[in-house]
């Protein structure tokens, strides 16, 4: 015979008025959204989204950061819908923090007509955080410090011609061989067979890493080995 359970009809009883009142919350949500003032046109606002679309997990811009970059990386996380102007103007905002979405809802209403729009006064804000563009002098005005390590050194180097706008591939590896300490084997095999762009160099110093780790890795196990043979010697003495 089946039994009855209170706690379950309870349960569903309390369940049952559940999508009611939801239905309820989210038409308030609805209504309130609607009468906040947007930016956007209605164009932009009125227009559909994609049916599949799902909203990538952008890196917050809080008005710190270089506002350039930040629309590369908007462009980069929707590189499938950019052509869908509307889209990406009502996307842009939720990468938006702190002060710069402050600076978003501040924005005369009906102001922006197309994500150009958007971009410009986006950049014009913030336009003092841009990064400053580096030309070629900067590459060599560089040196490698005494105690700093190639692969840091590198790592630097790197950094800065990603700054300089227009630079010949074989004049960035030249202006990297002048800024490296002389006599050092990455130098000297550099010497002997030169790279001709940067990403070669670069391939040619990972592999060089690798080389040095697995060299110290042998050494180590020599020196293990050795104190090993040293210890069984002087059992063997007494």
């Amino acid at each position: 015979m089946a039994t009855f359970d209170y706690r379950s009809s309870k349960r569903r009883s309390a369940d049952q008025g559940v999508p009611s009142r939801f239905s309820k919350e989210n038409e308030a949500l609805r209504s309130s959204a609607r009468n906040v003032a947007s930016p956007f046109t209605d164009e932009i606002l009125n227009a559909p989204n994609p049916k599949k679309f799902s909203m990538p997990i952008f890196i917050l811009f809080d008005g710190t950061t270089d506002p350039i970059d930040h629309i590369y990386h908007i462009q980069l996380k929707m590189a499938l819908n950019t052509n869908n102007d509307s889209l990406m103007c009502k996307c842009f905002p939720t990468s938006l923090a702190g002060p710069a979405l402050n600076w978003f809802k501040n924005l005369s209403q009906g102001s922006i007509a197309s994500f150009q729009d958007l971009c410009d006064k986006f950049i014009s804000q913030y336009y003092r955080n841009k990064h400053p563009a580096k030309d070629v002098s900067s590459l060599f005005a560089m040196k490698q410090h005494e105690d700093e390590r190639l692969q840091a050194f590198l790592t630097r180097f790197n950094l800065v011609k990603s700054m300089v706008m227009e630079c010949h591939p074989s004049t960035a590896v030249q202006a990297f061989k002048l800024a490296m300490n002389r006599g050092t084997p990455f130098y000297t095999s550099l010497v002997v067979n030169t790279s001709k762009t940067m990403d070669e160099l670069n391939e040619r110093a990972a592999d060089f890493f690798c080389l040095k780790e697995e060299e110290a890795a042998n050494s180590r196990k020599m020196s293990i080995i050795s104190t090993k043979e040293k210890s069984k010697a002087k059992i063997r003495q007494k």
